[in-house]
């Protein structure tokens, strides 16, 4: 496969969200700029109703926007004067982790980065508004209108080039826009198996649009049908697979669908990169449905002999300092606990505090709370105190080892 843009389409579907009805279209008003978090630059409180500004849309997990940040950064660079904002969506509840990745990326993703809204302000009011149901996808706003919407690996610059040259024609984005609807249906149909023969007549009428305005693609790349079908069709093979993967199929039967997949893969493609994402995400779903299931167990309305089943499971697994840190911490200090596990809490600190060498301040400050709550408290206070030295600053920790001096025995003369 020669087009890069369809390889990238192709892999958007790593996380394929619900498609719905397009109301959102260059040429209308921007939706509001509404964000959880700054994790780099920013503040970004609104966009210039004068300026121009570039919103793209992340997430950690995804190969192909890992893949477009740094040629973001090389835009925001090109156009000093155009804001360009990364918006993480999918991902609420992770902070840590895209904070990590944002670290990693360093100079690579130069640019305003946050989180969306906890109730993804971002992903319905500029997604699912515009019919954009895979990632990477950015937003071109020029003074207050949506003037261009697309992956940013494809017509991105040429876009932005435009606009800083004043010749930028929006009634021609308009209309290019809603011929890419016709694309992706295309697309879709192609995905779903529809045959060649089948596809031939459309193809043929997209192909001679794409020739009369110059391009539906961007980025100089020209519509092939054949090129968007084989695209289409790997793409199919891929959503499959990722089902798949995250049902916890049997192994046979993942093994037959990343065969198929890995059959239609183009050849410039890291298969085994991508198989590896995809088990991942798919592992940290299954562990979030767990911890879910859980707490609902030791809720109000819990199942203790379910929970202690969970509890097993829990344990069981192999998770990282920060994730055992904060399920102890929520046994410990959420209300939707009814029945806090304390020995459970307990183990899981003292696991993330040697996984940490003891020099994770908030984690011996959880390993402290577990000791001192299950009356532990001469313990609980050595505890704290080391924590109180590795950040003698902060305010809970402080209280809390006040909380524990005045609980603990006097000593004897």
């Amino acid at each position: 496969m020669k087009n890069a843009l369809l390889l990238l389409l192709a892999l958007s579907v790593l996380f394929p969200a619900a498609a719905g009805a397009q109301s959102l279209a260059p040429g209308d008003p921007a939706p509001e700029l509404k964000v959880a978090q700054w994790i780099k630059g920013g503040p970004v409180d609104a966009l210039d109703p004068d300026g121009t500004a570039v919103v793209e849309f992340w997430a950690t997990w995804c190969g192909p926007c890992r893949t477009a940040i740094p040629h973001v950064t090389e835009l925001a660079k090109q156009f000093p004067d155009v804001t360009f904002i990364g918006v993480n969506v999918w991902e609420q509840g992770k902070q840590d982790k895209v904070i990590a990745f944002v670290e990693e990326m360093g100079d690579q993703m130069d640019y305003n980065v946050a989180i969306d809204t906890d109730d993804g302000h971002m992903v319905n009011d500029w997604m699912k508004a515009a019919g954009q149901n895979g990632i990477p996808t950015a937003f071109v706003v020029q003074e207050g209108q949506v003037a261009w919407i697309g992956h940013p690996m494809s017509d991105l610059e040429n876009v932005l080039e435009q606009i800083a040259a004043g010749t930028f024609d929006l009634e021609a984005a308009r209309r290019r826009g809603e011929v890419r609807k016709r694309v992706e249906a295309f697309y879709l149909r192609a995905a779903d198996g529809a045959t060649d023969e089948e596809l031939a007549e459309e193809g043929a009428a997209l192909e001679a649009l794409d020739a009369e305005l110059g391009g539906l693609l961007g980025d100089g790349e020209s519509f092939v049908a054949a090129d968007m079908i084989q695209s289409a069709r790997f793409s199919g093979a891929m959503e499959a697979y990722q089902k798949a993967v995250f049902e916890d199929a049997p192994a046979e039967e993942i093994a037959e669908f990343e065969a198929a997949a890995r059959a239609l893969a183009p050849e410039e493609l890291d298969f085994d990169d991508i198989e590896a994402r995809i088990r991942e995400f798919a592992a940290e779903r299954r562990n979030q449905m767990l911890m879910g299931s859980y707490f609902d167990a030791v809720g109000e309305e819990g199942d203790p002999a379910k929970a202690a089943e969970l509890a097993a499971e829990i344990e069981a697994m192999d998770l990282d300092a920060e994730t055992l840190n904060n399920i102890a911490w929520a046994i410990l200090t959420e209300d939707y606990v009814v029945t806090r596990d304390l020995p459970l809490a307990t183990r899981l600190a003292k696991r993330a505090m040697d996984a940490t060498d003891g020099e994770a301040a908030h984690i011996l400050d959880t390993y402290a709370r577990a000791l001192f709550d299950s009356g532990q408290t001469a313990e609980a206070l050595e505890i704290q105190k080391k924590a109180a030295e590795l950040a003698p600053n902060d305010d809970e920790i402080a209280a809390a080892l006040k909380r524990y001096l005045e609980a603990a025995p006097p000593t004897e003369p």
